[in-house]
């Protein structure tokens, strides 16, 4: 399942998520926890950092990874340097 993720205010000890609706009935893990305002939390994809901790069954292996790297021809790192220097 992909986790739901709600930013909002509390303002009662009664709440109301809409977002929610579909688990009702369903045993769920829930997490509250105090939004930061540091500068690096605004410059963290919260949302994104959720998605990778939600998936824990990666389509790709690293190891397939590896394999489709180690097929390319050459030396990369002249590739990436004359792309750096084109800019």
């Amino acid at each position: 399942m992909t986790p739901i993720r709600i930013k909002t205010r509390i303002d009662s000890e009664t709440l109301n998520l809409p977002e929610l609706q579909p688990l009702v009935g369903k045993t769920v893990e829930i997490r509250v926890v105090e939004a930061g305002e540091s500068a690096i939390d605004r410059l963290l994809d919260s949302d994104y950092r959720a998605d990778c901790e939600a998936d824990i069954s990666p389509e790709v292996l690293l190891a397939d990874v590896r394999a489709g790297l180690a097929s390319i021809a050459g030396d990369m790192t002249a590739d990436f340097a004359a792309e750096r220097d084109e800019r």
